[in-house]
């Protein structure tokens, strides 16, 4: 004769363990908040479960558990209430459970798809902040017992931490969702302006080459008198050609295309041979230069280095003074380091400009429209320098001049 085997009631410790090792196996939000809706139900014989989340001032229901969740990912008319109101946003409010033993005579009753008779809320507290609330309504009035609401109290206190820990899991992975997101939208940004930058300089660059060549013919053929017109044309040629140029150095260091030739470079003959290829500019405006260099060299590519000083010196001279100066010197900073300076006694920069010195198609001074050039000089300059391992910056006062200064890494003198 075989004996009927009883059905075995889990105990509330029991209860509560089963609870405790269910949460660590979910790895979401989501299916965390699921589990618990189910979980509660079944082991605690609810007919209705539902878990809130709060949003700033907004409890909004995420998981169920009965006729509100016909299956397990849906819930039915999801609604959201205010903190402060219904029994839910009460319990919210008070940061304590609200327990209703007949809803049918209070006012703060907010129905929905059970439409019960009684109604427990609890609370989800973390770090002293309601961050949700479970909610659980029965067919019956005096449907929860004394114990249902130590338990779920329990349960709560359990589930809190780490329902905290997945929100904060969820929005650290959102902000990083959305910052790569953000990074591959520039990225893209700007690969498109590189590629029409460089596409539009090399459609410009063919008829503008044209247009020198035969303006040069033409002033050829005109004989040792010429004519100012042609000089307009080939002084706008070159510089639009000049415009261009610098154009297509900013797309190849913005999308890593220049190769740099790194070697022991002499100082003091590179700064020569840039002084000397500006001396015209120099006389007409009669600056004078000093040059203070020591025999050093640094670790450079020659051709970068030397449209680094150039620019310098060219912006040294546009916005000086007539009859002003400029003074180029290099010295030891540190055991490995050279500094370079070229200090000029010209307009110099207002404090408010200072942030946009480095800034493209940007020019300063109250001779602006004076002054020949693109302003992409001193851009184009800081990204040529740190690419050789240094760092540049400026100090300038108004109507005083300005200095400029960069440093490289020391190399030995070549052979």
């Amino acid at each position: 004769m075989n004996t009927p085997q009883l059905k075995h009631e889990p105990s509330e410790l029991e209860i509560i363990n089963g609870f405790a090792i269910s949460l660590l196996k979910q790895n979401t939000l989501d299916d965390l908040l699921w589990s618990m809706a189910g979980n509660i139900g079944e082991l605690l014989a609810f007919e209705d479960c539902v878990i809130y989340l709060r949003e700033n001032d907004l409890l909004v229901q995420i998981a169920a558990f009965g006729v509100k969740s016909p299956a397990r990912g849906e819930i039915k008319n999801r609604i959201k209430i205010a903190v402060g109101e219904g029994i839910v946003g009460i319990a919210a409010q008070q940061a304590k459970p609200e327990y209703v033993a007949n809803l049918s005579i209070d006012s703060r009753y907010i129905r929905d798809q059970f439409g019960g008779l009684s109604e427990l809320a609890v609370p989800l507290i973390y770090e002293d902040s309601v961050i949700g609330v479970i909610d659980s309504e029965s067919s019956s009035i005096n449907g929860f017992s004394t114990n249902d609401i130590d338990m779920l109290v329990s349960i709560a206190n359990i589930a809190a931490p780490r329902i905290a820990s997945a929100i904060s899991q969820r929005d650290k992975e959102a902000a990083e969702a959305g910052l790569r997101k953000a990074k591959q939208e520039a990225e893209d940004s700007n690969k498109a302006k590189s590629e029409f930058l460089t596409r539009m300089s090399h459609e410009l660059k063919t008829p503008l080459n044209a247009i020198l060549g035969f303006a040069n013919l033409i002033k050829l053929d005109a004989g040792s008198e010429g004519d100012s017109r042609v000089d307009n044309i080939l002084l706008a040629g070159q510089h639009l050609l000049s415009l261009i140029n610098e154009l297509l150095d900013i797309v190849r260091i913005e999308q890593n295309f220049i190769s740099m030739n790194i070697k022991p470079t002499p100082v003091c003959s590179v700064v020569q041979d840039c002084v000397a290829m500006i001396e015209p500019e120099l006389d007409k405006r009669q600056i004078t230069v000093d040059i203070d260099i020591p025999v050093l060299a640094v670790l450079a590519d020659e051709q970068r280095l030397r449209q680094v000083i150039f620019n310098l010196l060219s912006n040294a001279c546009k916005y000086n003074v007539r009859g002003g100066s400029i003074k180029v010197t290099a010295q030891l900073r540190g055991k490995d380091k050279v500094k370079i300076q070229l200090q000029d006694s010209g307009i110099g920069i207002a404090a408010e400009d200072f942030e946009k010195i480095f800034a493209p198609f940007t020019r300063f001074g109250a001779r602006e429209d004076e002054v020949e050039g693109h302003g992409v000089g001193m851009m184009i300059c800081r990204q040529l320098v740190e690419l050789m391992g240094g760092q540049i910056s400026v100090i300038s006062e108004l109507g005083k001049g300005t200095s400029v200064s960069f440093t490289l890494p020391l190399a030995a003198m070549p052979l």
